[in-house]
């Protein structure tokens, strides 16, 4: 029977949730210390560095976390209406990018500026839609 103060290379790889090929790196490395005797690796020692292992993992999760959600595209400017930015708000008028952009310089399409972006609400282009569909439908 081993002493419950140490531990195999096995166990502690184990214990680390890490490949038994990567105990002798860490030795070498000085992340742990071992003994002549067998088993050879303090157990205490082992699961200190599993637990800095694992608060180095969270951080670097946490860090991805962040950047994900910077990455994850243009933010609207409020969350009570629904917003299109100008690829879609032209595909719903059914005109280019470039005369949608005429347009709202003109001020015949409302938008907001957020983020460095032009937003159209839905709600007020699909009304515009409408009133285009009225004009040419209109009995002169």
């Amino acid at each position: 029977m081993s002493d419950p103060q140490w531990v195999t290379q096995r166990q502690a790889a184990a214990l680390l949730g890490v490949h038994p090929s990567l105990i002798p790196k860490m030795l070498r490395r000085g992340d742990l210390k071992s003994r002549v005797q067998a088993p050879s690796l303090s157990h205490s020692e082992v699961l200190s560095l599993a637990e800095a292992r694992a608060a180095e993992t969270a951080k670097l999760e946490a860090r991805r976390a962040r950047r994900a959600a910077k990455a994850s595209g243009p933010r609207p400017p409020d969350e009570e209406h629904e917003w299109l930015l100008a690829p879609s708000a032209a595909a719903v008028l059914g005109c280019t990018e470039i005369a949608l952009g005429g347009r709202a310089a003109r001020g015949q399409v409302p938008y907001v500026v957020h983020g460095g972006r032009r937003w159209f609400r839905l709600d007020q282009i699909e009304l515009q839609v409408r009133s285009e569909v009225a004009q040419r439908t209109r009995r002169p």
